[in-house]
């Protein structure tokens, strides 16, 4: 999952969305080098299970259960801190998404991920527009601008129903490895193409019936954040359960040796 995290880059738009104030990449990478570390010391730690195991050692037996009851409160600590997180970052969302969107969207300075850029990137993703609908614009910097300039434009082009819309399962681990491996480089959200951009743009309800997304992202955005955290959680959790059996086992099998040598 880690490695995942590492290949699949887009996710730091998304999650810019939440820590508007730390640098997206950089949480990313912490996130993803904690994973593989995590990772790398179960199975180190198995490792030396299985060799105590082999050689019937209760001294070392007794090592292995004390390391695994050390990553047990390692990861139900990092599943309480992580639903805590989810939760904090979740109270006053909303808010901060509409003072952002009226305010900064398009007229933000350059930084890592630019505001105006994740947004696209939700829009785009998950067929949605604004943060409670398509009417979040009218009225915001970005309209303005856009009245003054001539273009008309009601909403963002990643509003409109798109010719380049993101094909299933494009965020599976397989499609993220072959777009690596095949140099995909190819970002609709910052080049979107809308099937019909005038009906798109019209004022009319009817004019822009099916050529324009009109839900919000927050919902769709919010629930996003709620499975990627319940998936560390619920990975945690099993790895605790797992490693619970392991300790049981070893118990069994150091009472068998010690008997076996009583005997």
């Amino acid at each position: 999952m880690g490695a995942w995290l590492l290949l699949e880059p887009s996710k730091g738009h998304l999650l810019n969305l939440f820590v508007p104030d730390a640098t997206p990449h950089e949480t990313i990478n912490l996130i993803a080098y904690s994973l593989l570390a995590l990772g790398f010391t179960v199975l180190t730690v198995g490792f030396f299970g299985c060799r105590a195991a082999l050689h019937e050692n209760q001294c070392i037996l007794a090592s292995y259960m004390s390391m695994l009851v050390a990553l047990i409160v390692t990861e139900l600590i990092t599943a309480a801190v992580g639903g805590l997180m989810t939760f904090r970052i979740l109270s006053g969302l909303e808010d901060r998404l509409i003072s952002k969107l009226a305010d900064d969207y398009g007229h933000e300075l350059p930084s890592d991920i630019p505001f105006s850029h994740s947004l696209d990137f939700a829009q785009y993703k998950f067929n949605c527009c604004g943060i409670h609908g398509h009417g979040d614009y009218n009225g915001t910097a970005w309209w303005r601008d856009a009245q003054i300039s001539g273009n008309r434009r009601q909403v963002p082009l990643t509003c409109c129903v798109l010719k380049n819309a993101e094909a299933k399962n494009t965020g599976s681990p397989m499609s993220v490895v072959s777009r690596v491996f095949h140099k995909h480089t190819e970002k609709p959200w910052l080049n979107p193409k809308p099937k019909d951009e005038t009906a798109c743009q019209i004022e009319d309800r009817e004019g822009y019936e099916g050529y324009r997304h009109k839900e919000g992202c927050l919902a769709k955005v919010t629930s996003w954040l709620q499975c990627e955290s319940f998936t560390l959680v619920f990975l945690g959790m099993a790895m605790a359960g797992i490693q619970t059996f392991g300790i049981i086992t070893s118990a069994f099998l150091c009472r068998t040796i010690r008997d076996m040598q009583v005997d």
